[in-house]
């Protein structure tokens, strides 16, 4: 039997078991347990199991690692019943053998809809607009914007914003627990991110979806008074738990949307809650989601920044292991060359000596698209590098290729690959085509012979068989090997196609290389107008001499 860690991660169940060794979390990819909210950080944390032992490590994350409500600075020992949070995201760690999670304190229940009849209703405007004689009820409106408005100043991460937020709500008014919900950006219902005090494990504050409805739509605090005794509440057990005498519920309203909530409530029979503490309560709760929307804004530009950093050090090396100068092979010219569509790619090209005075050529392109296609371009372009040094043929690079292929990616993503290895003494080039665009040879007379698939992308099923097939050179036959972006180029409902693109190679053919792509290009950009290139636009291109 082993501990499981258990819960919720933006809707989607985790149930998890805990086996000796390291357990890596994270929201990158390269995580054991990849956790899918914007809180948490690409590495975040790590649990280290040792038979019985379990331990937890935070990462150096951005909001933190905490244990039961207290953020870890340092290794901490678990035990089962441990609540653990990562960002936003709240886990259980279960023992062996037990049998359901006790509910989070964090958990919210939104109950089936039935009538509010609260005391009192108010609107941010009405909020702001009201004031009142009473210089203590001023002194406590003024006491809690003064320190929200002090906390807008203060740049901190959202963890700690929420923790700020329960404190001054604490401060001002009584309460038995204060609890500040959020939506997520897919537009579910708020989930609870911060609770006071922490509550023991199975109690939950449960919300109509009518109160719901009536914060969140209609921008209005809700003020309820004494449901124990007041008849307009009867039967409403989900609007609050037991015991519950006074509560107050107010929107997050960022002068633009609403993102959440803010609520409170008391059993004291001695506290009950008026418009004016209501007041109060409305505009610290819209000063609050104010610094919460500025908050996310400004971590959001911040990831972006650091990520256009990494896409910027990627497209680098990217670009180094692409060939920067043609090489010089007698009796035929050369050129290779590529228009990325994005900072980094999947599609791969190369020229280098095979042995024998012979010469390899290869153009590749990976499924997918962004950093997971790049990193799979990469690594190929690493691999054909070695293979370079002990295969004789292009049938046994590609064969070799794709075992590591297989082994090194996933089921999503595969590489249409053409391998042409090219004899200059015979002008005789044998070649490999596993699922790419089928390459093109242009003799003098303009005639176009398009050179077939012969095998299935590589990488992409177990057990596939390649072929290889050769084709002579002729003087002044043109070879141009090109990735889809070309003949797959769309607008509205029109393709490039293939007769376009093989008429653009006849029309600029017969001049310098350099001018075949010029034209080749310019003819792409004036079907496109004003759409962009949807793929990267590669081509690499061998004429025999005359």
């Amino acid at each position: 039997m082993t501990y499981q860690l258990t819960g919720t991660d933006i809707h989607r169940p985790i149930d998890i078991g805990l086996e000796d060794g390291r357990l890596r979390i994270g929201r990158g990819d390269h995580n054991d347990l990849r956790l899918q909210a914007s809180s948490v950080s690409r590495t975040h944390a790590e649990i280290v199991v040792t038979g019985e032992q379990i331990e937890l490590r935070d990462l150096g994350s951005s909001n933190g690692t905490w244990v039961n409500g207290a953020r870890i600075r340092a290794v901490t020992r678990l035990q089962a019943g441990d609540r653990l949070r990562f960002g936003d995201v709240e886990l259980t760690l279960m023992a062996p053998g037990a049998t359901h999670v006790p509910d989070s304190p964090l958990a919210t229940v939104f109950a089936s809809p039935e009538e509010v009849s609260a005391m009192e209703r108010l609107s941010l405007e009405d909020a702001q607009r009201q004031t009142t004689e009473e210089p203590a009820v001023e002194n406590q409106l003024f006491r809690a914007v003064t320190e929200a408005s002090q906390m807008l100043m203060e740049p901190r991460p959202l963890e700690e914003i929420f923790e700020m937020l329960l404190d001054m709500v604490e401060g001002v008014f009584p309460a038995r627990r204060i609890q500040l919900l959020l939506s997520d950006d897919a537009g579910g219902e708020p989930r609870a991110c911060a609770v006071r005090p922490p509550a023991s494990l199975g109690e939950r504050i449960a919300l109509s979806r009518t109160i719901l409805k009536t914060v969140l739509d209609e921008r209005e605090a809700l003020l309820l008074l004494d449901t124990q005794t007041d008849p307009r509440f009867a039967g409403q057990e989900s609007i609050m738990l037991q015991n519950l005498r006074s509560a107050m519920v107010a929107p997050l309203f960022d002068n633009r949307d609403v993102i959440g909530l803010l609520y409170l409530d008391s059993d004291d029979p001695g506290v009950k809650y008026d418009r004016d503490q209501l007041r109060a309560f409305t505009m610290l709760a819209n000063l609050a989601a104010v610094k919460i929307s500025n908050t996310r804004l400004q971590e959001a530009q911040r990831e972006k920044e650091r990520m256009d950093r990494e896409l910027e050090v990627a497209a680098k090396l990217q670009r180094n292991l692409l060939l920067d100068e043609m090489p010089e092979i007698t009796g035929y010219e050369t050129l290779a060359t590529q228009a990325p569509c994005y900072e980094v790619g999947g599609d791969l090209y190369d020229i280098a000596p095979f042995g024998d005075g012979r010469w390899i050529f290869v153009l590749g392109d990976v499924t997918g698209k962004g950093m997971g296609a790049a990193l799979l371009m990469s690594n190929i372009m690493a691999c054909l590098r070695v293979l370079y040094e002990d295969t004789r043929t292009a049938l046994a690079l590609v064969e070799r290729l794709h075992n590591h292929v297989l082994r090194s990616s996933d089921l999503l993503h595969s590489v249409t690959l053409f391998v042409g290895v090219l004899d200059p003494a015979q002008h005789r080039l044998e070649y490999v085509n596993a699922g790419h665009n089928p390459p093109v040879l242009i003799g003098t007379d303009r005639k176009i012979t398009a050179l077939p698939s012969t095998g299935m992308p590589v990488g992409l099923l177990p057990g596939a068989t390649f072929e290889a097939a050769s084709i002579e050179f002729f003087p002044g036959s043109l070879l141009c090997v090109f990735s889809d972006a070309f003949p797959e180029a769309q607008v509205g409902e029109e393709f490039y196609g293939d007769d376009r693109f093989h008429e653009s190679l006849r029309n600029h053919g017969g001049g310098a290389l350099h001018d075949l792509v010029d034209g080749v290009m310019e003819d792409l950009h004036a079907f496109l107008a004003e759409t962009p290139v949807g793929d990267d636009a590669t081509l690499l291109l061998l004429r025999r001499r005359l």
